[in-house]
């Protein structure tokens, strides 16, 4: 199974279903010996975002399940740590991570389009106290603490080694192959795929009747989210956040987000069932590392 996740769809909190979270990326934040950046913390996700289930989530690992595998690499990192000669802190653990599908169909939660417009919001509070703690530890490393954490970087700055790779070899020691460029391809294709679907085009008319009875002209949520304007300013101004409220209240009112779930849903069913044999073995690789990751935890 591979660790990529699709990157968001640029300026936008839209995204093709996935965070741009990278499972073992190395020490990011601060480097050694700088100052520790401050992590804003932004709300926990809503009951009505967890409920955005699809059947991709069965075979990808979800961002509570990049901060199980990170925890175990960090956990594991102690004694590795220790026969090399230094300490190793573990960060705290974060219960509050987003699900897979928050924002896949753009800002649908109210306190959300008040607060940030179509910005992105920061990480939920356990997730920005752990990313805080991430960076104030990386900031007080040595440059000797920090070569056998993650590796010398000076021949290949973009290389990971260290005790890391060990740990994160060690969980991925039973993991079997699969063939992950069929999710890839999934991310790709379904989202596009039910934007084409009969029902969501009739909800996404409503949408854009119900928008322009407020003033707004556009044609969809992502033409709404992609506006060029929201990418000036580091906070959403009075109009942003106001469109965005408006965009939210409107998905609401027609059913937008339910009707392209289940159009969505549908499609990466028939994905699945057309690819049993591959998608089983997506599942068990998934599996298989989250068990080592659960059994480095305990």
């Amino acid at each position: 199974m591979s660790v990529s996740r699709k990157p968001r769809r640029a300026g936008t909190c839209l995204v093709t279903g996935f965070c741009a979270l990278l499972v073992g990326c190395g020490p990011p934040g601060a480097a050694p010996g700088h100052p520790a950046p401050a992590v804003p913390a932004g709300p926990a996700a809503s009951g009505r975002t967890r409920a955005l289930l699809l059947p991709y989530d069965r075979y990808e690992l979800a961002p509570a399940d990049v901060l199980t595998i990170e925890s175990a690499e960090d956990a594991l990192m102690v004694p590795c740590m220790r026969a090399r000669g230094w300490t190793w802190k573990p960060l705290p653990r974060a219960a509050d991570a987003d699900p897979p599908n928050r924002s896949r169909y753009g800002v649908i939660e109210p306190d959300v389009a008040e607060r940030y417009g179509y910005h992105q919001p920061p990480p939920p509070p356990g997730v920005a106290r752990r990313t805080a703690a991430e960076h104030a530890r990386n900031a007080e490393l040595t440059q000797a603490e920090a070569d056998a954490a993650f590796g010398r970087a000076t021949e290949h700055p973009d290389s990971v080694g260290g005790c890391w790779k060990t740990a994160h070899d060690r969980l991925r020691r039973h993991v079997p192959a699969s063939d992950h460029a069929l999710l890839d391809e999934l991310t790709l294709r379904s989202f596009d795929a039910s934007l084409e679907n009969s029902q969501v085009r009739r909800e996404l008319a409503l949408w854009n009747s119900c928008m322009k009875r407020s003033g707004f002209a556009y044609a969809t949520p992502l033409d709404a989210a992609d506006d060029s304007a929201w990418g000036k300013t580091r906070r959403p101004a009075r109009r942003e956040v106001l469109i965005a409220t408006t965009d939210v209240r409107c998905k609401k009112s027609t059913g937008l987000v339910d009707e392209w779930r289940r159009a969505e849903a549908a499609w990466q069913q028939d994905f699945v069932d057309r690819h049993p044999k591959a998608f089983r073995a997506l599942a068990r690789a998934k599996e298989v590392w989250l068990h080592a990751a659960r059994a480095a935890l305990h």
